[in-house]
């Protein structure tokens, strides 16, 4: 089980995939937009979504779980 976590604080502008999807090494699960720009969030395992904890439009912190892949 791998957990996703934010770098830097900033607001999910964009969710790429659900729950259940199987995903590659590099794929992009969400992008958030930090410091005005948007920076891509790739996974760093390939698995299966298993958990979002996160949706568009809402505020993390760094440090805070985005998804979790098994």
């Amino acid at each position: 089980m791998m957990e996703i976590k934010a770098r830097v604080p900033g607001m999910i502008a964009e969710v790429k995939v659900s729950e259940g999807d199987h995903v590659e090494v590099k794929d992009v699960l969400m992008v958030m937009e930090a410091m005005k720009m948007e920076q891509p969030i790739p996974c760093p395992v390939a698995g299966e979504v298993v958990e979002l904890r996160v949706g568009k439009g809402d505020r993390v912190r760094s440090g805070d779980v985005l998804a979790v892949v098994e």
